[in-house]
């Protein structure tokens, strides 16, 4: 899935990428519909660049998941497309964590990484990232000054983006938020 424009994901307006498929399974995990392996569709990487660079005013993109790792290499094209035409910041997140996967391509290729496991009882509330134990590893200076500004500050941003036929919620909502918005699409409440 993607949305062409978010400024929820971190800094700047961002083409935002969710990947299909995550054995982690983390309770209480804001991407259930990406969890399947199975699920979601195939994207030519080729086109997918093509409409990224074709947005206008975006700084960069965001990957999610799902698990971005699980699909490095044809990020790791998509990404070397998208930089060949432009210079796009990258930030990534994965239930990983930063030793797992700091010698894979993909790693080389983004400015931020959000690595860790999504642990509902750590749930901080603090803004760009789920649970406390998930780290900002800065892989280049890119976003240097934005990450003092934005990262591990109180209070999260979202936004509802309308899409034909549902409604996606984008960026990382307090408990609370979640629990509401699933509860208005009819989704039980998960037990604490």
């Amino acid at each position: 899935m993607t949305i062409e424009k978010t400024n929820a994901l971190g800094p700047y307006n961002r083409f935002v990428i969710w990947v299909q498929g995550c054995m982690r399974q983390c309770p209480g995990c804001i991407s259930k519909d990406s969890q399947p392996i199975d699920g979601g569709y195939e994207s030519d990487t080729a086109e997918l660049a093509e409409t990224i660079l074709n947005v206008s005013d975006i700084e960069g993109i965001t990957i999610s998941g799902g698990e971005p790792f699980l699909q490095s290499e044809a990020l790791v094209d998509l990404i070397k497309r998208i930089k060949s035409k432009k210079d796009a910041g990258v930030i990534v997140y994965t239930g990983n964590d930063y030793e797992e996967i700091k010698e894979n391509e993909l790693t080389k290729y983004c400015d931020i990484i959000i690595d860790g496991v999504y642990i509902d009882e750590l749930n901080d509330g603090l803004s760009l990232r789920g649970s406390s134990n998930q780290k900002v590893c800065m892989i280049t200076k890119r976003y240097e000054n934005e990450v003092k500004q934005l990262y591990g500050t109180q209070g999260r941003k979202i936004e509802l983006h309308l899409n034909k036929d549902k409604t996606i919620l984008v960026g990382i909502p307090e408990k609370n938020s979640l629990r509401l918005f699933e509860e208005s699409r009819g989704v039980p409440s998960q037990k604490n």
